[in-house]
């Protein structure tokens, strides 16, 4: 597991460093926020309403609003491609697979990268989830951990599901381009196409952003489901591909 941590470490800190950053551009900039929309009310009551300004007010709309629901939450499906694209990819265009294969089985391969690269998705969506309510103790704000929470589950199931398309073309593809070019691709071709009511389930975005948080507070668990068990397909069928795959 030590390679497959040394392979992924600069994308992990590298992709943690920069949302830090962008988390750090938004927190503590609330009120410079509003007054900045008070100045262009007219424009920005024409495109959302009258009543948004008055809501980014509200700390917890704030920052759940431009956190999950724009930033960090634009950026999910993204994090999960690039830490899984060129898990397999890399070792065929550098032709290392058939160093790996004499010292370990395919088995011990894949569950080594999977395993790795699960566990530091994870640990990312995970403390950039919860920076916000963290966030909100140090500088004594209130901001609801079950809330988070939600966002969280929503964050984490939509990062594991572009995750698995990407780490399946990464098995798929003998090179680092093509994995991560598809991935990109089919991430907007679904969102585009999402915007047609008859599939607009195909735009993850909207889940991923917390649509239903927003406007329910509760967790879209049909949706969530559907993400979960997809994904497991994906990696169980990323599994079969690699232990049938020539070298």
């Amino acid at each position: 597991m030590k390679k497959e941590w040394i392979d992924m470490k600069t994308r992990s800190i590298l992709t943690f460093v920069v949302m830090l950053i962008l988390f750090f551009s938004i927190a503590p900039f609330q009120n410079f926020v509003i007054d900045l929309l008070n100045k262009n009310s007219e424009v920005i009551q024409r495109f959302v309403g009258n009543n948004f300004v008055e809501k980014l007010k509200n700390w917890d709309f704030y920052i759940l609003s431009q956190w999950f629901g724009k930033n960090f939450g634009q950026i999910i499906p993204i994090i999960g491609i690039i830490l899984s694209f060129p898990l397999f990819s890399r070792e065929f265009e550098n032709e290392t697979i058939s160093f790996l294969l004499v010292r370990k089985s395919r088995k011990n391969i894949f569950c080594n990268k999977f395993i790795v690269s699960f566990i530091v998705l994870s640990i990312e969506i995970f403390v950039l989830s919860y920076i916000p309510y963290i966030y909100s103790i140090i500088t004594n704000k209130t901001l609801s951990f079950e809330t988070t929470t939600k966002f969280f589950i929503h964050s984490f199931i939509g990062a594991f599901f572009w995750y698995s398309i990407s780490f399946m073309f990464s098995v798929i593809f003998n090179d680092q381009v093509k994995p991560l070019l598809t991935s990109f691709a089919i991430l907007g071709i679904s969102t585009t196409l999402g915007f047609l009511r008859p599939i607009s389930f195909l735009n993850t975005y909207k889940y991923i952003l917390g649509y239903k948080i927003f406007k329910e507070s509760t967790i879209d668990f049909t949706y969530s489901t559907s993400l979960i068990l997809i994904g497991t397909i994906l990696l169980s069928f990323s599994y079969y591909l690699f232990e049938n795959k020539e070298v």
